[in-house]
This record gives structure tokens, sequence and C-alpha cells, in this order.
């Protein structure tokens, strides 16, 4: 009967163990997700974003190809930025004013669309382009 007991005990810690490994991970602020993988090496230049209640400060922005770091801070509330379209899985999040997180894209000649992908808030007018020229 006592060993009947203990094993259940064991089973029952197994079990929760395994339950809290399944649910933790994931990593909260280092963005991205879904497979999106940095490029390797420095950043030739970085592109700061204010995140404002439904717009982003600059929403047009011209930049030159290679690897770029893009920045993006909260001056008020939470908010993402993802690509239209490109680097599938890159997400950047905020929350709260003053919060901000950076995470680097290789940028090929050519036009990109970025918005926050929280409910409404593209549809408010939360979107951007950057725009990369080849000179």
């Amino acid at each position: 009967m006592r060993t009947r007991a203990v094993g259940r005990g064991v089973a029952a810690v197994a079990l929760a163990g395994a339950l809290l490994a399944g649910c933790g991970g994931g990593g909260g602020s280092s963005g991205g997700g879904g497979g999106f993988r940095e490029p390797a090496g420095p950043a030739v230049q970085t592109l700061k974003i204010d995140a404002h209640n439904f717009a982003f400060d600059p929403d047009k922005i011209t930049a030159k190809p290679g690897v770029t770091a893009i920045d993006l801070t909260s001056t008020g509330g939470s908010h993402t930025l993802v690509f239209d379209g490109k680097f599938s899985g890159f997400q950047l999040e905020v929350s709260g004013s003053g919060d901000h997180q950076q995470m680097k894209v290789d940028l090929k000649p050519g036009k990109y669309t970025f918005y926050c992908d929280l409910p409404g808030h593209r549809a408010q007018g939360m979107e951007g382009t950057i725009t990369v020229s080849a000179s």
C-alpha cells in the first residue's frame, strides 16, 4: 500500500514538472518567434521608430541595403512591429512608455510595409514603410 502511494506521488511530481516545462520558455521580451533568425554581423544602420497610440514616428523611412537594426520604443501603450509578407516570425513588442526592443533584419532594395499587429491598431493607421534603394 505504501509503495503504491509513493509511486503515485513520484508520478504526480513528474507530471507537474512536464506541464511546467511545457508552459515555460518563450523568452518574454526576446522578440521574434516563429523561427525568425537575426542575420549575423554588425548592423550597417539603426532605424529608430517610436510607437505612439495608433501611429509610428517616423512612418516613412528611407534606408540603405544591408543588415539593419530596427529599434522600437513605446511612447505609451503596448505595441508590436511586424513586416507585411517579409521576415516571417519577426516581431518587436513593447509595452509602456520608454520600453524598447531591437532586432536586426537584412534589408534588400525594395519597399517594406511594417505595422502593429495588435487587434485594431493597424486599422487605426498604425503602419509605415521602409524604402530601401540600391544607391
